[in-house]
């Protein structure tokens, strides 16, 4: 790669012409100090360091031209000059927290995480409030201060963006640009995951027969699949063609939850249904994206809040339920229907019988109904008077 020396001035750097596309890029050494130079490829114009200290050589990328001006990366390449002769400078940690989520933890989420748009959406607040600070200066008063921020979510989402950010300084760690975490120490939340909302006969009635009038209806057909099959959301609206039996008696997941690949049994119902979203289906997705091509939908939250607000107009909801709450409304019924919670769990996909035991929640009037039948049982013939 070639080198000439430059003044660093405005008039010198806007006349530099670019490369053409293919051809290699182009050192420009400032005349005062060859160690700073700038860059210059088909695509940018990038600040750069560049020189030799003790048998090693170091290279740093600070910005681009004009967005960072010469006297902004002046100050910055003199500070990583001046680290990397006095010992105090360590690999990747100039590094901004933003610049190491791209490099390092959007790849490894890219290949590891099955719900890799979930950390890619919670990325995105944390960038805006520490993306632009050096890995190295995050401290746990930022942290905190970065929780605190996020105001009118629950604590399990709370605890859900500290384990964002608990993994993110763990991957730091793991690289040796920073030694200790500094989530380290932040507690997290209590968490009330007492969950027992079970819609009603009557609920889920109006609920389906909302759905089917809705403006959405891609969107509140996956909703009511999840209430007719016990399928988790993100099963439902992954679903393709190929995961179909030929008769849509069943549809074959081959990653859940728990890791595993489940088969799920369809309904006549839930056939009519998945009959009708494939005859509008323009591509593999069972429920494809009219924005996104190529891609499935998103998340329906719009879809539910709309439903349940129409329900409420009818004075068919008794209280609020969350999307999740249709697969225990499903795992409940099932459980009174057939009193086999073997059953129940193959079902759901559940790896035990604790988790579904956890999931699914028998209505009070049937508690209430069992209590009495087994103190009968228990005592046939006393009267308490």
């Amino acid at each position: 790669m070639s080198s000439t020396s430059i003044e660093m001035t405005q008039k010198v750097l806007n006349a530099l012409s670019r490369p053409e596309k293919g051809e290699q890029g182009v050192e420009y050494r400032w005349a005062k100090n060859s160690r700073l130079r700038l860059l210059v490829t088909a695509s940018s114009k990038r600040w750069i360091a560049r020189f030799g200290w003790k048998g090693q050589r170091y290279y740093e990328s600070f910005g681009t031209y004009p967005e960072m001006k010469f006297a902004d990366f002046e100050k910055l390449a003199y500070q990583f000059i001046a680290d990397v002769q006095s010992g105090a400078y360590r690999k990747g940690s100039r590094l901004t927290v933003q610049q190491f989520f791209d490099e390092v933890a959007l790849p490894f989420s890219k290949r590891h995480h099955r719900d890799h748009k979930t950390f890619v959406s919670r990325a995105k607040r944390v960038m805006a409030a520490m993306g632009n600070k050096r890995i190295t200066d995050v401290t746990r008063r930022d942290v905190e201060k970065f929780l605190n921020s996020l105001t009118g979510l629950s604590n399990s989402t709370l605890n859900r963006y500290q384990a964002f950010l608990s993994k993110l300084f763990s991957m730091a760690v793991e690289h040796d640009i920073i030694d200790k975490s500094p989530v380290k120490g932040v507690k997290k939340l209590v968490e009330n995951n007492a969950k027992d909302r079970v819609l009603s006969a009557k609920e889920a009635e109006s609920f389906c027969r909302l759905a089917c009038a809705d403006s959405n209806f891609i969107h509140a057909y996956a909703l009511m699949l999840s209430l007719l099959t016990g399928m988790r959301i993100g099963n439902v609206i992954s679903l393709t063609r190929s995961m179909l039996a030929d008769d849509l008696s069943s549809a074959l997941l081959p990653m859940t939850k728990s890791g595993k690949s489940q088969r799920v049994y369809f309904s006549e119902t839930a056939k009519r249904l998945i009959r009708k979203c494939l005859k509008v289906s323009f591509n593999d997705w069972v429920f494809p994206s009219l924005k996104n091509q190529g891609e499935h939908i998103a998340y329906p939250r719009a879809c539910m809040e709309r439903i349940q607000q129409a329900m409420k107009q009818e004075g068919c909801l008794d209280a609020p339920f969350t999307i999740r709450d249709l697969r225990r409304t499903y795992a409940t019924q099932m459980l009174i229907a057939t009193n086999d919670i073997r059953l129940a769990q193959q079902s759901l996909g559940h790896s035990n019988v604790n988790v579904t035991e956890r999931y699914a929640y028998y209505q009070n009037i049937h508690l209430a109904q069992a209590s009495q039948q087994t103190v009968d049982a228990m005592l046939p013939n006393f009267q308490f008077s």
